[in-house]
């Protein structure tokens, strides 16, 4: 992995996303589009630029399943359903990140207001399969103990874990 920090700090167009793959895929900085800008098309170009680097960026996340409740608290109230085990934490496997990392979603320690709602300052963060985060882009959160909601939801705070699978 190379670490690559982040050079935006912007609450709502940063580049911790851009920084995260870079560090992930060991690319430069400037080799690593800015997908924040890229309006409703983020998603197609991000899955496009991890199949030209070897990998599938499906879109699809793992979940947290103590985030549920934080996110939208009246879920359930009405029947008591729960989140299906294979969109989980607890379906975690190797093959779902890069060399022992994964990509992951916590809300910023920085950006975290609580008159708002939680998904609306989300960071970017690279992780073990243990939930360690082993790598933050933002310099000033080096020093970061506990990210914001992590002594409610567990897991240090992670929010959701993107799969990544290598293509054969």
């Amino acid at each position: 992995m190379k670490k690559i920090y982040q050079r935006i700090d912007d609450p709502k167009h940063g580049d911790c996303y851009k920084c995260v793959i870079a560090s992930i895929l060991d690319l430069e900085y400037e080799d690593v589009p800015h997908f924040v800008d890229m309006g409703e098309d983020w998603l197609l170009e991000a899955q496009k630029f991890f199949r030209e680097h070897g990998y599938d960026y499906s879109g699809k996340e793992l979940h947290n399943p103590n985030v549920m409740y934080l996110e939208n608290p009246t879920n359930n109230v009405w029947e008591n359903k729960f989140a299906y085990e294979e969109c989980t934490f607890k379906s975690i496997k190797p093959e779902y990140g890069i060399n022992g990392l994964f990509m992951a979603g916590v809300y910023s320690p920085k950006y975290t207001n609580p008159n708002e709602h939680p998904i609306n300052h989300l960071h970017s963060v690279l992780c073990d399969i243990d939930f360690n985060i082993v790598f933050d882009p933002q310099p000033e959160y080096e020093k970061v103990k506990n990210y914001p909601y992590s002594r409610l939801i567990g897991y240090n705070g992670i929010r959701s874990i993107d799969i990544i699978r290598k293509i054969e």
